[in-house]
């Protein structure tokens, strides 16, 4: 019997090969697609382009073949490594049998020359076929897939280009970032569903390897005229394997006591034991000397919670992948570059995904710490991620975390890129109000609104818990808070206005990350179009925690542009707003955004 954790960890060698090959092909897509050029005419591209789709081919399969010998000796290594342990543990107990006299001697001469059998050869030879085939179908797959990815990178790049809305390092750039992030998929269903190379590979190898086990130990249980088995458990089985392991079943129907193997595992069926990722196996037993070993000692409700504790960790697991991939397909890229324009998008890229990566990261480890299991390494393993480029991301991340720090701190505008070397002007105080009186500390904000948002540098007003109101003056695009008002800022109630050029109709994120750390109870904004409002109801935050908001919000503004039904019309009035709602939303505060009468 191979044990559920046994399982887990047999196809890692096959995994790591299939992953190798997938990285080498990635590179050599991201060095063609960066190195061509899309300013030729049309004529001149197609051949150009046929010629590359050729070179790519037999570069890819050069690199299949170079590596095939290898991966069926390791498919054959892994076969008969785990053949040669279920056997054996089954034969210890047939061998107690005996001495027991369960069984009588003539067994034991049939336990000695069972692997040596025809059967077992024919079944050893037959799984061995079956996955090196898998593999073939897998790899020539990959190269189908890879070679229409280059294909189609190419046409978009180029009618880009053509287009003239996108530069050459544009377009590029964008091809770069979308095969990072799909990656090369082998489609695996009549359905259309694509998986992931090491996801294919992964449940190829286990539920090829599980099902020969098994095969093998029944046709040893037939010989050895063995009628009973035990079936394993493990915490976080599928719902529906759940109902039978860890039970003793009959190899043979009607028995008065035990139900059918078959009919309640569902073995031979791909979501039965030993069908798809099936991590249950079993072994013999004889009642009055076999001891029931594998019975649950946890609930069902506990085993649908490891459960799904297990799915989320799979998913935490496979963004992480994905995150490794991205940054080796834009390391690659960026090796391959000498447009300097290009570079320093792929550059920015790098930082913003190091991020990514290291969020991610982090998720995944406080889950575990909640929840009580571990990191798997070799889960969140991607080649060609290796400790060239794992350095590099942990200093780009580094480098990212350490600018927004600094853009989060100090004062707010109408743009979180500006800069001004003018000095903020005035600030004086310009009488009391009651501030316990709301509307009409909001009618007053809305005149001082109304009558600045048309100037062409920012105004700020502050209300104070006391109703102390102060108004300063800053420069174009911006003004420092922080500097000017300090404490006064604690609790207040205020509003500043963004100059008609420089305006992107919403809060920077200055203006959010400094609100919230000086503990502004309500900010306001606006312009000759809107208002914009953000209550922070009390709450306090860490830089740590707006600095990760802030990240995450910038690095997927694009994919929840597009996810919330923004089209480029859009674009001017909504794309710094969209980032502003995510943003707010992360931190849990209420963020409003209305016209103007």
């Amino acid at each position: 019997m191979l044990t559920p954790a046994k399982l887990d960890k047999l196809p890692e060698p096959m995994v790591q090969l299939m992953a190798e090959l997938q990285d080498d092909i990635l590179k050599d897509i991201c060095r063609r697609l960066t190195k061509s050029n899309y300013l030729t005419p049309t004529a001149e591209w197609q051949l150009y382009k046929a010629n590359q789709l050729r070179l790519s081919s037999a570069d890819i399969n050069r690199r299949i073949a170079r590596q095939l010998k290898m991966r069926e000796r390791t498919v054959k290594e892994l076969y008969s490594e785990a053949i040669k342990t279920a056997i054996h543990e089954d034969a210890k107990i047939y061998r107690y049998a005996i001495v027991e006299g369960k069984l009588d001697g003539s067994y034991g001469d049939k336990l000695s020359s069972y692997t040596r059998s025809v059967a077992f050869n024919d079944v050893f030879k037959q799984g061995l076929k079956n996955t090196n085939g898998l593999m073939r179908n897998l790899t020539n797959s990959m190269a189908a897939v890879s070679n229409r990815q280059l294909s189609d990178a190419l046409d978009l790049a180029y009618l880009k280009v053509a287009s003239g809305a996108f530069t050459p390092a544009q377009a590029i750039f964008e091809a770069v970032q979308k095969l990072g992030a799909d990656g090369i998929k082998t489609v695996k269903y009549d359905s259309g569903r694509t998986d992931q190379v090491d996801v294919a590979v992964r449940r190829a190898v286990l539920t090829g390897i599980n099902k020969i086990c098994c095969d093998m130990q029944l046709d040893l249980a037939k010989e050895m005229d063995c009628e009973l088995v035990e079936v394993s458990s493990h915490l976080g089985a599928r719902p529906s394997h759940a109902e039978w392991q860890g039970q003793i079943y009959s190899l043979k129907k009607g028995h008065l006591k035990y139900p059918y193997f078959y009919d309640a595992t569902g073995y031979g069926t791909g979501d039965g034991l030993g069908g798809w990722n099936c991590r249950h196996s079993f072994f013999p037993y004889f009642e009055g000397i076999s001891e029931v070993a594998n019975a649950p000692d946890f609930s069902k409700a506990e085993n649908l919670e490891e459960y799904n504790n297990s799915q989320q960790q799979r998913a935490y697991e496979r963004s992480i992948r994905k995150s490794k991939r991205e940054l080796a397909a834009i390391d690659s890229a960026r090796a391959a570059t000498s447009d300097p324009e290009l570079k320093a998008k792929l550059d920015r890229s790098f930082e913003k995904k190091s991020v990514t990566l290291k969020n991610r990261e982090a998720k995944l480890q406080e889950f575990c710490r909640q929840t009580g299991s571990y990191v798997d390494t070799s889960r969140v393993r991607v080649d060609g991620f290796g400790k060239s480029v794992s350095q590099k991301a942990v200093w780009a991340n580094k480098k990212y975390v350490a600018n927004v720090s600094a853009n989060i701190q100090g004062g707010r505008g109408a743009s979180s890129s500006a800069s001004s070397s003018n000095k903020d002007g005035f600030v004086h105080k310009i009488g009391t109000i009651d501030f316990n009186d709301k509307k009409a500390v909001t009618e007053y904000m809305e005149k001082f609104e109304n009558k600045f948002a048309h100037k062409d540098r920012e105004y700020c007003l502050v209300i104070t818990p006391n109703g102390d109101m102060y108004v300063a003056k800053g420069r174009a695009a911006e003004i420092d808070t922080d500097k000017i008002f300090g404490d006064k800022l604690k609790g207040s109630w205020n509003t500043h206005t963004h100059p008609p050029d420089q305006t992107e109709y919403s809060f920077s994120t200055r203006d959010v990350s400094g609100a919230a750390l000086d503990g502004t109870a309500v900010m306001r904004a606006s312009d000759t179009k809107y208002c914009y409002e953000i209550r922070f109801n009390g709450k306090k935050f860490s830089e740590d925690e707006l600095v990760d908001a802030i990240g995450i919000a910038k690095e997927l503004r694009n994919d929840s542009f597009d996810v919330k039904g923004y089209t480029m019309a859009d674009y001017v009035d909504k794309y710094e707003h969209s980032i502003i709602e995510d943003i707010c939303e992360t931190l849990g505060v209420e963020y409003t955004r209305w016209k103007k009468n």
